[in-house]
């Protein structure tokens, strides 16, 4: 026999009891602490993506992922040692992605100054 309230089905009301279990259950674990560390992370977690989104990053991430080469050597990856990887240095695409990386690095490690004072 199926039960029904207020036009809600049996399964429904499962649904319902079980998301107000787990509120409970959420605004039982709440304290001022809890609060306050997950605001932090919140505006860490905000402050990353309004850098991340205000660079061209993204963008760029985005058109690498999309590249059939990319796709070609997921599927099939090639194997590179020491003689290929110094053969690859000669490739203009090589270069240019390895001064981005190495450029990120650098940032990485300027920004890296300014924490050892936090």
């Amino acid at each position: 026999m199926s039960v029904k309230i207020m036009g809600l089905s049996e399964e429904d009301l499962n649904t319902l009891s079980d998301m107000l279990t787990l509120y409970r259950l959420l605004m039982d674990m709440m304290n001022d602490q809890v609060i306050e560390e997950l605001s932090k992370q919140l505006s860490v977690l905000a402050r990353l993506l309004n850098g991340l989104i205000s660079s061209d990053l993204p963008s760029l991430i985005e058109r690498a992922l999309q590249d059939p080469e990319l796709d070609r050597a997921l599927i099939d990856p090639p194997k590179m040692g020491l003689s290929g990887l110094l053969g690859a240095l000669r490739d203009e695409d090589f270069q240019r992605g390895l001064g981005i990386a190495v450029e990120l690095l650098k940032a990485l490690g300027r920004a890296s100054k300014g924490m050892e004072e936090v």
